[in-house]
């Protein structure tokens, strides 16, 4: 279910234990980072992370991650992720924030998992690498080189780790081998093939906390029964008397780990053979998840440029003359497809020009769709009987009632009369709107401001009417342009933003044409970076 909360559960070799929630925010997500706004806070002091790293969103019952365009990536499944896309995850998925590394589920979800034993009896031996003077035995040297074959062939993660565990078994001499991931930082596992050599009996695999953990900082580990018994006994009494255990690395990140264990010591040539068959699985792994995302990407970015291009399409193409008025707008999304910003300029009877801008809460599918509605409803109701405040009632009404996301939208809507040269606005909770006189005084469109539209549906919407002057402007943004900060650290550990001044210096430096291009790309330059962290609109009239 969408509402199910879901789950950032920190594994062995990342810097601490954590276990972060994700619980749903329709629309904008949840921010991970070091910043102090984040809703995912990793330590400050750990600089890998980004201060803004990746945002986890839940749409239509499915969550997503994307990467910010963050210094050193995000990687699922061991395989980093282009910036700004979202990609879809499922539990399971191991999330990989340098230099942490977590495992994501999903709370309603159930992953088949068994507790490892907790052991600290037997004897230890860590190798980084085996050495090269220690060579395969030819059985098991001609046994890789056809497993080589079937692991290449592996179509998915549970075939392919079926696969590896059958390899172990029949050639390894193991009466029993696993691939295993690790769940969270207390022991839990998931077992995602066992193989049990015949002809053993089945039994089930006793797993040592102590070797994962060791293997979990990449090297070959291995466990012969010893030391203090009484310690060891849970593995002693499962008669079990050597086992290795060594990570399938996807990159320099752990996937996985193959698991075997025997009644006898093992052979000389065990961990080498293990450690070797490691590395062929490791390699299947990334070339599957390379293969899964590079799918899921193409599919998401296919899906998305379809809806970004209808959601052009609904948005007016300026610039347009009316009597004396001349309209420019634009509007870009934050994440470069799906916006919630919206501007419209529709011409009424008696040469009226009704023009208005919105401002959907969120991002994404959600705000796209109510940005989409909104502005159907706007237009239609004005085309009817040209009344701001009836059409705004109407819109909040139909927004309260339809939009079970708790969402609402800040509204600026005005009617611009060309026969007394008067602007009539209201003002649902924007407030970005200005009139330029043509002496660079900046007058503030904010009078009797009401509450955003969907917050109540009862809210009474008041018109405001001024005259207008000659050669004067009207200036409409949303604030995402005010909001978009840059590098900068400000007063109070803040990020210094365009705001006022900076939309006020833009204007002053652009032409005649171009003003509003102008604009944006100031913003960009003061952002230095291609993540915007909102949508960016804006609408120009100009009259002599």
């Amino acid at each position: 279910m969408a509402s199910d909360a879901a789950w950032l559960i920190s594994l062995p070799g990342s810097p601490g234990s954590l276990k972060l929630q994700l619980q749903p925010v329709e629309g904008r997500g949840l921010l991970l980072g070091r910043a102090k706004d984040c809703d995912l806070r990793l330590p400050a002091e750990i600089e890998e992370v980004s201060r803004h790293h990746a945002r986890f969103l839940n749409q239509s019952c499915q969550w997503s991650v994307v990467d910010l365009g963050s210094r050193w990536g995000t990687q699922v499944n061991g395989v980093k992720i282009p910036p700004n896309c979202p990609l879809p995850i499922a539990s399971g998925d191991q999330i990989n924030i340098h230099p942490w590394s977590f495992r994501f589920t999903i709370g309603s979800d159930s992953l088949s998992t068994t507790t490892t034993v907790n052991d600290t009896g037997g004897t230890i031996i860590c190798n980084s690498s085996i050495q090269s003077g220690l060579t395969l035995k030819q059985d098991m040297l001609n046994m890789l080189l056809e497993g080589s074959k079937a692991i290449g062939a592996a179509e998915n993660l549970k075939s392919l780790a079926a696969t590896l565990a059958s390899i172990a078994c029949r050639a390894g001499g193991f009466d029993a081998a696993a691939v295993v991931r690790t769940v969270d930082a207390e022991g839990g596992i998931e077992v995602l093939a066992l193989e049990i050599a015949p002809p053993n009996p089945p039994m089930p695999m006793r797993f040592s906390r102590t070797l994962l953990n060791a293997a979990s900082n990449g090297d070959v580990t291995e466990y012969s029964a010893g030391g203090d018994a009484n310690a060891s006994e849970t593995i002693i009494q499962s008669n079990v008397a050597s086992a290795i255990c060594v990570a399938l690395l996807v990159g320099s990140a752990v996937h996985s780990y193959l698991y075997v264990q025997a009644a006898n010591a093992s052979h000389p040539h065990a961990a080498s053979f293990c450690q070797t068959l490691a590395r062929l699985g490791g390699l299947a792994i990334a070339n599957l998840q390379r293969i899964e995302i590079e799918r899921s990407v193409a599919r998401m970015r296919a899906e998305l440029s379809i809806a970004s291009a209808a959601q052009r399409f609904l948005l007016p193409k300026t610039p347009i003359s009316a009597g004396p008025f001349i309209c420019h707008g634009k509007s870009i999304a934050g994440d470069g497809y799906l916006g919630g910003d919206f501007f419209d300029i529709q011409i009424l009877p008696c040469g009226r020009l009704a023009v208005s801008l919105g401002d959907v809460s969120g991002h994404g599918a959600p705000a796209s769709i109510l940005m989409a509605v909104a502005q159907g409803f706007l237009r239609a109701a004005l085309a009817d009987h040209g009344d701001l405040a009836r059409a705004a009632a109407g819109l909040n009404q139909f927004t309260a009632d339809h939009s079970h996301r708790a969402q609402y939208m800040t509204l600026w809507l005005g009617i611009l009369n060309p026969i007394d040269m008067t602007l009539t606005y209201i003002n649902a909770g924007h407030g970005h709107a200005y009139l330029i006189k043509p002496n660079d005084e900046w007058k503030v469109l904010d009078e009797n401001g009401e509450l955003p539209i969907g917050l109540g549906s009862d809210t009474l919407y008041v018109p405001t009417t001024l005259p207008l002057a000659q050669h004067e402007r009207l200036l409409i943004i949303s604030d995402g342009i005010m909001d978009q900060p840059n590098s900068e650290i400000g007063p109070g550990d803040m990020k210094v933003r365009f705001g006022f001044e900076g939309v006020r210096a833009a204007l002053g430096r652009s032409q005649a044409d171009g003003v509003i291009d102008h604009l944006f790309n100031a913003v960009r330059q003061f952002a230095a970076s291609t993540d915007l962290v909102d949508d960016l609109t804006a609408l120009l009239v100009e009259w002599p």
